[in-house]
């Protein structure tokens, strides 16, 4: 199942990204060019899940709780986009930067009413993942206080959803429409006409190391609040991260729990291996 979905995610941010790069069509057409994309990539996935058993709990988990999300916050963002773009005031520059200001009050909204299952999902924790990410042990669902960040449908389809993963998503979502709505308003007050939001641009850079240490290198850039000044969480990171050298990390948070197992002399075998390379390069150019 999980290959399936990787290929599938694949597929569906080419043609996301080959939507973006045709210049013939214009705005409207192409969000509903990258619409229709992605409501036929997350309803092939459906027909997927539901002629598919899981293996173990274990599997149905990381399914709903990585996999998932990632098709699904991508419509939720287009989606928001369409809408901002159609509802942008042809006003003064004070009405248009007030109609971006309100986009990210509605983020600040839903964080707030979902905060605590937010702190969840960044602690690394799992002790709820079986309520939360397997289907059918949900104690209530959240239809309410998404409406107003998410304009696709809430599946309510109890064999693809578990509720839940539909937080996730837009957790996903709203932090990548935040980013830019707020490049987007730094943009106006420099007096510069905001970019077209797009799809993410293909990194030229690839990852040839074990996935393992770009994971490790992903919990160190988090922990040390490297990043946006600390202000971003784990499953942002790692969705960027996943986004531009175009490869699935898988269960970050197991892979986490594999580092620490690690004898305590190799835990944290790459920034091990970089500090020692980066020394010993500083050593040979001190004796030249």
């Amino acid at each position: 199942m999980r290959e399936q979905a990787e290929k599938l995610y694949d597929h569906l941010v080419a043609g996301l990204r080959e939507a973006e790069a045709m210049p013939s069509l214009t705005t409207a057409q192409r969000h509903e060019t990258n619409l229709k994309l992605l409501n036929e990539a997350i309803q092939e996935l459906k027909k997927l899940v539901i002629d598919y058993s899981f293996q173990n709990e274990a599997d149905e988990i990381e399914f709903f709780r990585y996999i998932k999300p990632k098709f699904t916050s991508l419509l939720i963002y287009h989606s928001r986009l369409a809408l901002i773009e159609l509802r942008l005031p042809l006003g003064s520059l004070k009405d248009v930067r007030k109609h971006y200001e309100n986009e990210l009050l509605l983020i600040r909204f839903f964080y707030d009413d979902h905060l605590q299952f937010y702190h969840y999902l960044n602690s690394g924790a799992t002790f709820l993942d079986a309520k939360y990410f397997v289907r059918g042990n949900c104690d209530f669902p959240f239809y309410y206080s998404v409406s107003a960040l998410s304009t696709s449908a809430l599946d309510t389809d109890t064999r693809f959803t578990t509720h839940y993963d539909f937080i996730v998503a837009c957790f996903q979502a709203s932090e990548r429409l935040r980013d830019y709505l707020v490049k987007t308003l730094m943009l106006l007050e420099g007096g510069k006409i905001p970019e077209k939001p797009g799809s993410p641009e293909k990194g030229t850079l690839r990852w040839t190391g074990p996935k393992i240490y770009l994971v490790e290198l992903v919990y160190a850039l988090h922990v040390s609040g490297q990043l946006n000044n600390g202000n971003i969480g784990l499953t942002e990171i790692v969705h960027q991260v996943e986004e531009f050298f175009q490869m699935s990390l898988g269960n970050v948070f197991r892979s986490f729990q594999e580092m620490r197992q690690r004898k305590k002399d190799s835990r944290i075998k790459l920034l091990d291996v970089m500090k020692e390379r980066l020394v010993q390069r500083m050593d040979e150019l001190d004796e030249e």
